[in-house]
């Protein structure tokens, strides 16, 4: 499968491959700059029209995050209605335990996972179905009370938590960091994000050879990128018409 996304000139939402290819690009020189690998890129279809979902699956086929469980199941449906294959699925949002039944074996990737009674229920699930579900452990860096995700100091025994529950598979950390206007603004969590995922990494907690760190959205990708994010997670800016 290629990785260039391409839409004939004049097609409605051929603005949708024009972003992609432009972020892409962004990320390869931001990465190149800071002397760190290329973030995968995820494209989150939260702010998407039916159309704009099913335009941007065309064009970006591999991966695609949702916030909400059933967001996700609505996409998934219209992929099935317009006979389109699915992609790398991946959830992002806050995942409520009643919820997970939903979507374990179902996504590729859950990267919210916040608590001990989370986890468990992933991985009695999981276990049930005969598999193993991926997870990150989502990291509140800015110390937000109204947001999910563990807290800092919470995270290095969760993740060993994570590595004595045989249904899951920890592969690393997400965070989101608080919103700012100024990107840069969110370097010092994605910073502490970062050297608390390495210190993690080094303890070998995390269950893969190549551990991820999900970092950065549409305001904040670069400077994830800089503070070596080695998965970006973007929705608005993919969908954006060139004069918006």
């Amino acid at each position: 499968m290629s990785d260039r996304t391409t839409a004939p000139e004049g097609e409605p939402y051929s603005h949708i491959a024009r972003n992609v290819e432009r972020i892409k690009g962004e990320l390869a020189a931001a990465a190149k700059e800071a002397g760190v690998p290329v973030p995968r890129l995820i494209p989150v279809t939260k702010s998407a029209t039916p159309d704009e979902f099913l335009a941007l699956m065309r064009y970006f086929p591999q991966a695609a995050a949702e916030n909400r469980v059933q967001a996700w199941r609505e996409r998934v449906e219209l992929l099935a209605a317009a006979d389109l294959p699915a992609p790398e699925w991946h959830l992002i949002g806050s995942l409520q335990v009643n919820k997970v039944k939903y979507v374990t074996g179902k996504v590729a990737l859950i990267q919210s996972a916040d608590s001990e009674k989370l986890i468990r229920e992933i991985g009695r699930i999981a276990e049930a179905r005969g598999i193993r579900q991926d997870i990150l452990i989502e990291i509140n860096s800015g110390r937000e009370p109204d947001k999910g995700g563990a807290l800092p100091e919470e995270a290095e025994a969760l993740a060993a938590f994570a590595k004595t529950v045989p249904g899951v598979r920890l592969t690393g950390l997400m965070t989101m960091g608080p919103a700012f206007r100024n990107p840069d603004d969110y370097r010092p969590c994605f910073k502490m994000t970062r050297e608390l995922f390495e210190k993690l990494a080094a303890e070998q907690l995390f269950e893969t050879e190549t551990p991820i760190l999900s970092m950065g959205m549409s305001d904040s990708y670069l400077p994830a990128v800089r503070e070596g994010a080695t998965m970006v997670r973007v929705g608005r800016a993919l969908f954006r018409r060139d004069n918006d």
